[in-house]
């Protein structure tokens, strides 16, 4: 009886043991089981979190070239930190075991190139708001330059034109040209006459008028004969007239006092002969450099 018993007993415990050995088995199956899941998913989370730093530098390339790389100021910073970018691309792409460590790791870098990109904005933008005042600086001062040189073309134009008129105010302008055939007697006395072969000489007499804006000082006036023939007559002394050479017969050097003055010059011909022939004779005057009055004359 007691043998029975003690027999059931150990049946009851056994069973009991093995109840309990299942269950833990059970227990043990679900946290592994569990745990495995959970390892996935983190690896599946981590896996995730890779892809979204590759992205995020993919992201920040773009930032660079879209809103930095127009400042050529600024390409060296900006290439340097793409190279950064890419070589850290390359760094997580061979990650094969990622961890929460690594992924710390590279979030502390991207967030320093982040940082390093903002900076970059702030310099971008300040280049750009300056270049921007030059620009405008520039277009002022060109306009102003602009204005200036019209002004000053102005005013030289206008300097030269009254520089022009002044000039031409201060050249004396004969009047009453009038040339004669003369003859000169051994006694000094002067007799005019009209036929050529009484002629010897051709004297021209002009009035140099008053001038209120000439100064006080000597003038020379130049005096050119021209017979029928274009022959010039006199001394064939060359004066320049706008640039060519101009022949002359004579000239005359006068003390002008701002007053009216009567002027007389004789043109010896060189060869009287030859020189002093019948027809019309012209006369011009110059001063200066330009010719101030002309006349005619005739010889019978």
């Amino acid at each position: 009886m007691n043998t029975q018993a003690q027999s059931g007993g150990n049946s009851g415990i056994l069973k009991a043991i093995v109840i309990v050995l299942g269950l833990a088995l059970l227990g043990l199956g679900y946290y592994t089981y569990r745990d495995h899941k959970e390892l996935q998913s983190q690896n599946l989370l981590l896996a995730d979190q890779k892809e979204q730093m590759i992205n995020e530098l993919d992201g920040l390339k773009v930032d660079y070239d879209n809103k930095i790389k127009e400042n050529s100021e600024l390409s060296g910073k900006v290439d340097e930190a793409k190279k950064r970018i890419d070589d850290l691309i390359k760094e997580i792409s061979k990650q094969k075991k990622i961890t929460g460590a690594v992924i710390h790791k590279y979030k502390r870098e991207i967030a320093k190139l982040k940082a390093q990109r903002d900076e970059l904005y702030k310099v971008a933008d300040s280049l750009r708001l300056l270049n921007e005042q030059i620009t405008m600086e520039n277009d002022t001062l060109k306009t102003n330059l602009s204005r200036q040189k019209q002004f000053n073309d102005t005013l030289l134009d206008k300097n030269e034109k009254l520089s022009k008129t002044l000039n031409k105010a201060k050249i004396l302008y004969p009047t009453n040209i009038v040339g004669t055939g003369v003859k000169i007697r051994s006694s000094g006395k002067v007799i005019e006459t009209s036929r050529k072969w009484r002629t010897q000489q051709i004297r021209v007499c002009f009035t140099v008028p008053k001038n209120d804006i000439l100064e006080y000082g000597k003038q020379d006036f130049y005096i050119r004969v021209v017979n029928p023939k274009g022959v010039v007559l006199g001394s064939q002394d060359q004066i320049d007239v706008d640039g060519s050479s101009v022949k002359i017969s004579s000239s005359e050097e006068v003390v002008y006092e701002n007053k009216a003055l009567q002027v007389c010059s004789f043109v010896k011909p060189a060869d009287r002969k030859k020189d002093i022939v019948k027809g019309d004779y012209t006369i011009e005057i110059y001063q200066n450099g330009v010719k101030v009055g002309s006349s005619h004359m005739i010889l019978k």
